[in-house]
C-alpha cells in the first residue's frame, strides 16, 4: 500500500464524532430517518451500513424496545449506534447480554457517551491519528471494560475494511494505467 492510500485512509478517520447522547434526535424519528440518521455517522467507512429490515429484526430480537408509534426514541438510535459498530465482532446474543448489563448500573446516556468516546479513541488510534494512551485496565468497572474490548476490534475492522477498500480501487485502476504506459 503507497503511502498515498494510508493517507487518505486516514483521511476517511480525520475528524470522526459521534453525536453525544443529549444532542440524538429527541423527538423520534420513523424507521427509515432512523436508518438515515444512524448511517449519515458512518459513511466513510465502507460496511458500515444499518437498513430498515435489520433494524426490524434487532426489535424482534429484543436487542431494542419497540418503537412507540412508529418512531424510534434517543435511547434506540443510541442502541443502533452501538450495534452497527460491533455486530460484525460481537454475536447478538453477546450484544444483548452487553446491554442487560449495562443497564443495571448505568443510565442510556452515560453508556452512550462512554461508548462514543470509546470509539472515537479507538478509532483515532488505529488509524494513526493519535497516540494510544489507554490502558485497557485503567480503573474502568466490568461494564465499561467490556464495552472497551468490543470498540478495539470494531476498530481494528473498521480499519481493515477501509484498507480493503482503497486497495480494491487501486488495483481497478491498474488496467488503466497499464494501457497509459502501452
Amino acid at each position: 500500500m503507497n503511502a498515498e492510500t494510508k493517507r487518505r485512509i486516514a483521511a476517511s478517520a480525520a475528524g470522526f464524532a459521534l453525536p453525544r447522547y443529549d444532542d440524538l434526535p429527541g423527538m423520534g424519528l420513523y424507521l427509515d430517518q432512523t436508518v438515515q440518521y444512524v448511517n449519515s455517522h458512518f459513511r466513510t467507512f465502507p460496511g458500515m451500513e444499518l437498513t430498515g429490515s435489520m433494524v426490524s429484526n434487532y426489535v424482534k430480537k429484543g436487542l431494542i424496545t419497540h418503537p412507540v408509534r412508529k418512531k424510534y426514541t434517543r435511547d434506540q438510535i443510541g442502541y443502533l449506534m452501538y450495534i452497527v459498530v460491533v455486530k460484525n465482532v460481537l454475536s447478538m446474543e453477546n450484544i444483548q447480554f452487553l446491554f442487560s448489563i449495562q443497564k443495571e448500573r448505568f443510565d442510556a446516556g452515560a453508556a452512550y457517551n462512554f461508548f462514543c468516546d470509546e470509539l472515537e479513541a479507538a478509532i483515532g488510534s488505529v488509524f494513526g491519528l493519535r497516540p494510544s494512551t489507554r490502558r485497557p485496565d485503567s480503573g474502568l468497572s466490568d461494564e465499561q471494560f467490556l464495552l472497551r474490548c468490543s470498540v478495539i476490534p470494531a476498530a481494528n475492522k473498521i480499519y481493515l475494511d477501509c484498507c480493503f477498500d482503497a486497495l480494491r480501487q487501486e488495483q481497478a485502476l491498474w488496467p488503466d494505467i497499464l494501457d497509459d504506459l502501452q
